[in-house]
């Protein structure tokens, strides 16, 4: 059998030498080499992309279903034999819940009753009951500030129930106190307040009505 004629090379007019061959040989395996380094370079970019915006969205962007919910209504109901009065438990939609909710014993009061309430378009609003509070424990609560006025809070059917107004959100937006409300009813002093006048505000009212509702 006739051996086969080493084959013509386009360009170069003439078979190739075992040098050319070889070079070209090379030449190929680099650039497939190279090739394939960029798709894995390119892949390996995409995956790092992947899980940066996964922990953007889980971490940077938490989803308030990941707060755990506290049920102050029995936190409320246990605790009502540690206190020497009526704990206040407002009854709110179902776009609000707790984070917090117990007692504790502070300077300036015998014992505080405290909620920590989450609303809607993510407000914060804290609940504080001072049973035999004094002066002190409001200033606390106030940044000791003044007074900017009272406010009267309720609903239609029972008198309103008048507060005393602590309005910095011009001076201090940014506080979790940036306004708050205070008023002195029976044996406790109790104070709302948050970062939202709104969303204090619907605390205040729904406080109020039942302080009225409950001393008819």
């Amino acid at each position: 059998m006739a051996s086969q004629e080493p084959r013509e090379v386009a360009g170069l007019g003439r078979p190739e030498t075992p040098a050319e061959k070889h070079d070209r040989v090379t030449k190929a395996r680099a650039e497939r080499r190279a090739r394939q380094t960029t798709r894995n370079l390119v892949w390996s970019l995409l995956t790092s992309l992947g899980i940066v915006a996964l922990l953007i969205i889980v971490v940077v962007r938490p989803d308030n279903t990941l707060v755990e919910s506290v049920d102050y209504h029995s936190v409320a109901a246990e605790i009502s034999d540690e206190l020497p009065g009526t704990a206040v438990v407002p009854q709110l939609s179902e776009q609000w819940s707790a984070n917090r909710a117990g007692i504790s014993q502070e300077p300036g009061a015998l014992v505080t009753w405290s909620l920590g309430l989450l609303g809607p378009e993510s407000s914060y609003v804290f609940l504080d009951q001072g049973f035999s509070a004094d002066a002190s424990w409001v200033a606390l609560r106030t940044d000791r500030a003044p007074s900017t006025g009272d406010i009267s809070f309720g609903y239609d059917g029972y008198p309103s129930v008048v507060w005393e107004e602590y309005d910095r959100r011009e001076s201090d937006p940014e506080s979790n106190n940036a306004y708050v409300v205070m008023v002195v009813w029976d044996d406790s002093t109790i104070i709302v307040g948050g970062t939202s006048q709104r969303a204090v505000s619907d605390v205040a009212n729904e406080v109020s009505y039942q302080l009225r509702r409950d001393d008819s």
